[in-house]
């Protein structure tokens, strides 16, 4: 399961004593790098983590020392737990892909489950190479958590992306849960993952919609969630406008201004139908303009099955929708008017408060095992 990582010939490991940031008389590329200064609690906050990443750019000699040790630590002398902590202290100075790969890895053999996977999780935000190495130890740390469809959703993604080593995934023993627990036949899910990797549009479908993580349940998608999308950097990239039609349609579209698209998650997953639901945001219309929300079903290669608008409001005369979403694959979307301070088609909505939310009305639908939504009257088990 672990990546070893290989340092170059000839460079030394540092002792393990803590490192300072010295001034050095020299100029040039050799001055350490200013500390991103991370507290312990915040390194696993994606948001402030990708935030200091963007300002914290360059060599930091206190990090790499930090990192070293923390490599020494682990492969050499075998004590993940201390090696955990040196890996956090290199964070906190400065976050790094490799830093939270290998702490992933540390907490991980001492048996600290969700914060290894929490630690991979933003090596791969941040871009860790192979990302296929990463997402396969995701998968091993779910399977031992014994979370089979997070484990699932991670070891097909990992095979997606290039991990090829087929007899290790069926001999890692932090696999047996996974390839045990019997919820379908393991060797067709593997096969059918492998096949995924050899066709270059299979793999631009599958590099899109492994961005979609799964979607924690119940999911309202009220305003004060769109607003937590435009304050992160989850945007979708627009190498991807193949699966969002809303990057082709849209006669006022513009790359630079117009339109902003958010992941939102992953709602339903089979090997025949993939549903992810996505956000719009109409830059034009000021930042204060509301999101839309839309869930959309594709088949296994990409093909748009069916797409559904469940939230937001594309014109001001239409209800304001608010959707509510379970795991059994039923969505309650609630209809409102929205009364604001000054008229939005005047005003705009930025500094423009909703004075007043009246509801209309409910509409209720369900995600059909083929991928389409189908209308109901009214839903039976809404919270189950």
């Amino acid at each position: 399961m672990r990546y070893v990582l290989l340092l170059a010939a000839g460079i030394s490991l540092f002792a393990c004593n803590a490192p300072t940031n010295k001034t050095n008389t020299k100029t040039g590329t050799d001055q350490p790098g200013k500390s991103a200064g991370l507290t312990a609690q915040q390194i696993y906050q994606k948001d402030v983590v990708i935030s200091l990443v963007k300002t914290h750019k360059g060599k930091n000699k206190v990090s790499d020392k930090y990192f070293l040790d923390g490599v020494d630590m682990y492969r050499n002398k075998r004590n993940p737990e201390e090696a955990a902590e040196l890996f956090k202290k290199s964070i906190m100075e400065q976050p790094q892909a490799r830093a939270y790969y290998e702490l992933g890895n540390a907490l991980a053999d001492i048996n600290n489950l969700p914060d290894a996977a929490l630690a991979y999780q933003l090596a791969e935000v941040l871009d860790y190479k192979p990302t296929s190495k990463v997402l396969y130890n995701l998968a091993c740390v779910y399977s031992r958590a014994e979370d089979y469809n997070s484990a699932r959703y991670y070891l097909v993604s990992a095979i997606e992306f290039g991990y090829s080593n087929v007899k290790n995934i069926y001999a890692d023993k932090d696999l047996t849960y996974i390839r045990e627990a019997g919820r379908e036949d393991f060797n067709n899910l593997v096969t059918t993952a492998l096949s995924g990797a050899t066709d270059p549009s299979k793999l631009q479908w599958n590099l899109f919609w492994h961005e979609f993580k799964p979607v924690s349940y119940p999911l309202v998608l009220n305003e004060e969630y769109g607003q937590q999308l435009k304050d992160g950097p989850d945007y979708i990239s627009y190498e991807y406008e193949r699966f969002v039609a809303e990057m082709r349609d849209n006669e006022r579209f513009s790359r630079e201004v117009g339109y902003e698209f958010y992941h939102v998650g992953l709602a339903k997953s089979t090997d025949s139908v993939k549903t992810l639901i996505y956000a719009v945001h109409n830059v034009i219309s000021g930042d204060g303009h509301p999101l839309d929300f839309y869930i959309v079903s594709f088949d296994g290669q990409g093909k748009l099955i069916d797409k559904l608008v469940i939230g937001g409001q594309k014109k001001l005369s239409d209800p304001f929708r608010v959707p509510t979403l379970t795991e059994n694959g039923n969505i309650e979307v609630g209809l409102f008017t929205q009364v604001y301070q000054k008229d939005p088609e005047k005003a705009g909505y930025d500094d423009n408060e909703v004075v007043e939310s009246k509801f209309l009305d409910k509409e209720y639908y369900t995600i059909a095992a083929d991928g389409h939504f189908v209308k109901k009257d009214e839903l039976l088990g809404m919270n189950r």
